[in-house]
């Protein structure tokens, strides 16, 4: 249902409301569903007021069931009719997170359905009048979708979101914790070089060592040998091959120790602390 009615005092059909098209649009960190409303005046009851509209919107279809999105605020309110027959157009906005758009990717099977709850307020002889606002349901087609994403700029940032691993698994892996959370403080403070040597700690306090214990180029060309080998004459699994991740993510991380090398930029910081943390979070020794 793309259309509306506003209730006004007693007067049940007072205007009425067309959701036209939907748009996206990305922001600072946040996504925006944008909803453009035709509002038609149907009666002189609803003729030169102020009218305040807010809600919220639901995603339907997506698995088995629904799920709430956010708030719907007018873009630039109040919403003013001037005269019966005259007609407006204000725009009701979403925000959404990133996060929330990869669930909904995760159990949309084709086609969603968009619901906007909406309530309205008005003045009469200087006091707030509720407005009794039907709902919309918006279904948004597969390619509909698909543009709509395009225009949040959805996937053009890489975004990682790992649960925090149990500390308690080892005293290694809890060692290696600390390590990576102390490495996460310094990206935070811009420390770049320190953030890497600080991941270069985790990588070794995950088999027990200290980050010097594993510092030259041979000991990393020499397990990959022994893995090359292995693996010709059985099938080698992901434990052995994880190893072999964080021997060469530990000899990445070892220029963060040297001063002699290029500075670390905040990409050199960025990306390790990335691929570290997802070795944390799969690491099953």
């Amino acid at each position: 249902m793309n259309e509306a009615w506003l209730h006004v005092g007693l007067v049940s059909n007072a205007a009425e409301l067309n959701l036209e098209k939907v748009q996206g649009s990305n922001g600072l960190g946040v996504m925006q569903l944008r909803f453009h409303v035709k509002a038609s005046c149907r009666d002189a009851e609803a003729a030169q007021r102020a009218m305040w509209f807010e809600g919220t919107l639901w995603a339907q279809r997506i698995g088995v069931g629904s799920g709430y999105i956010g708030r719907l605020v007018v873009d630039q309110p109040p919403v003013t009719l001037q005269k019966v027959g005259a007609t407006t157009t204000f725009t009701l906005v979403a925000d959404i997170a990133p996060r929330q758009l990869q669930i909904i990717e995760e159990y949309r099977t084709s086609a969603l359905t968009l619901q906007l709850q909406l309530i309205g307020t008005t003045m009469r002889d200087g006091h707030l009048e509720r407005l009794g606002v039907g709902n919309f349901e918006y279904e948004v087609t597969q390619s509909d979708w698909m543009a709509l994403l395009e225009q949040m700029q959805y996937r053009r940032l890489l975004l990682i979101e790992l649960d925090v691993p149990d500390a308690s698994r080892s005293a290694e892996y809890g060692a290696a914790l600390s390590y990576y959370r102390a490495a996460e403080k310094h990206y935070l403070n811009q420390e770049w070089r320190l953030t890497v040597e600080s991941l270069r700690q985790t990588l070794a306090a995950l088999v027990g060592k200290k980050a010097d214990d594993e510092d030259d180029v041979m000991d990393v060309e020499a397990a990959a040998k022994s893995l090359r080998k292995e693996a010709r004459s059985t099938d080698v699994g992901y434990s052995p091959r994880a190893e072999q991740v964080r021997l060469a993510l530990k000899f990445m991380a070892d220029l963060g120790a040297h001063p002699e090398v290029a500075e670390t930029t905040k990409t050199d910081a960025y990306s390790t602390l990335l691929m570290v943390g997802g070795l944390l979070h799969g690491w099953q020794r």
